[in-house]
């Protein structure tokens, strides 16, 4: 009885995970949101009005995001375009632990690191997993969230940039 419940739970977390993978969120208006860089330079998502953006929400302690966080580098370097921008929202509780794995993979971010200790900003998005990916479109609502990670949500996040970044 005990196994079969313990299958059961188990079950159910990964469908529950499983239903955010490439989810069309149909367009609800992204909650702004102001945080300082790693940079310690202070930004807003309003000012990203007009670009799609990635959010990516990671902290250094999460397998999934350590294995991410390289393919983001990637993903972002091979798409250089000025109406994208990727912001990596990180949550770990001591900003030194993000430091200490970001300087392992690069010697200077790539692109914006916003430094998040009180985890505010995955509040407003109702973020329950780690890493978790949010598209947003020119007009500021959210178009796709990818909860986890695969090396096959790389291939969807090509598609959805390239649709995003399509339309007016």
């Amino acid at each position: 009885m005990r196994n079969t419940f313990k299958n059961i739970l188990i079950l159910l977390i990964i469908v529950f995970i499983g239903v955010g993978i490439g989810q069309d969120k149909n367009g609800s208006t992204a909650p702004n949101f102001e945080g300082k860089t790693l940079k310690g330079k202070d930004i807003k998502l309003s000012d990203y009005l007009g670009k799609v953006v990635m959010i990516d929400f990671w902290a250094s302690w999460c397998p999934p995001c350590r294995e991410e966080m390289p393919e983001l580098v990637k993903f972002y370097k091979s798409h250089k375009d000025p109406k994208f921008e990727l912001l990596a929202v990180n949550i770990d509780n001591d900003n030194n632990n993000a430091k200490h794995f970001l300087d392992q993979l690069f010697p200077e971010p790539v692109f914006p690191i916003v430094m998040d200790d009180t985890q505010k900003i995955p509040a407003l998005f109702n973020i329950e997993a780690m890493p978790t990916t949010v598209f947003i479109d020119k007009k500021g609502k959210i178009r796709y969230q990818h909860d986890g990670f695969n090396k096959s949500y790389v291939k969807d996040f090509n598609e959805e940039l390239s649709q995003l970044l399509k339309e007016d």
